[in-house]
C-alpha cells in the first residue's frame, strides 16, 4: 500500500467536500487509516499536504486533456470537465476554494491555487492559437470564461448539461470567429 497516496486521496476528498480548515488532522488520519505519526512522516505540516494535494489534482486533470495542437482540444476540454464533475462532484472549484481559505493567511498556498487557473488559461490560449494559427487573446479569454462558468452552472443544471452547454457555446464562438 502507498500510505502517502492514501493520505493525499483522502485529503483531496475531505478538503473538497468540507473545506481545508474544517478537516482536522485526526479525522484525516482516521479516514486515511494511518496514524498521526505516519501522517507527519510524509507531510511535516498541513500546508505541505495541501500543496501536494493541489499538485496531484492539477496533474491528474491536465493528464486527461488533449495536446493544445489537437483540433478537438477545446471540445475535449469540456468533455473532460463534464466527466470530471460526474466522477468528483459539482461542489465548485477545488482551487478557488483553496484560494479562498488561504489567500489571507498563506501566500504560497494561495499562489499555488491561482497557478492552476493561470495554467488552465494558458492551455486554452494555446489551444485557440493552434486553431487560428496565431494568438487570439480575447477569444481565448472568452473560452476560458465559458470553461470557468461550467463549474458554477453545474450547481444548477448538473454536470452533463453544464459541460455540454459550455462546449456548444465555445464551439459556436470558435466557428463563428473563423468566418471572414
Amino acid at each position: 500500500m502507498d500510505k502517502r497516496r492514501d493520505i493525499i486521496n483522502t485529503a483531496e476528498s475531505l478538503f473538497y467536500l468540507n473545506g481545508f480548515h474544517a478537516v482536522s488532522t485526526d479525522r484525516l488520519c482516521q479516514e486515511a487509516k494511518v496514524s498521526t505519526r505516519t501522517f507527519y512522516k510524509y507531510f511535516p505540516s498541513r500546508e505541505t499536504l495541501t500543496a501536494a494535494v493541489m499538485e496531484v489534482r492539477e496533474a491528474r486533470f491536465f493528464a486527461l486533456l488533449s495536446a493544445p495542437d489537437d483540433p478537438q482540444a477545446i471540445a475535449h476540454l469540456f468533455d473532460v470537465m463534464g466527466q470530471w464533475m460526474r466522477e468528483n462532484g459539482t461542489s465548485g472549484c477545488f482551487f478557488l476554494k483553496a484560494w479562498g481559505e488561504y489567500s489571507g493567511e498563506d501566500p504560497l498556498l494561495a499562489d499555488r491555487a491561482m497557478a492552476y487557473r493561470r495554467a488552465m488559461r494558458d492551455y486554452i490560449a494555446r489551444c485557440v492559437a493552434s486553431v487560428f494559427g496565431r494568438e487570439e487573446a480575447e477569444l481565448a479569454d472568452t473560452v476560458w470564461m465559458l470553461f470557468e462558468g461550467v463549474l458554477t452552472t453545474a450547481l444548477l443544471l448538473g454536470a452533463t448539461a453544464a459541460a455540454e452547454t459550455g462546449k456548444a457555446s465555445a464551439m459556436m464562438l470558435l466557428n463563428r470567429s473563423k468566418k471572414p
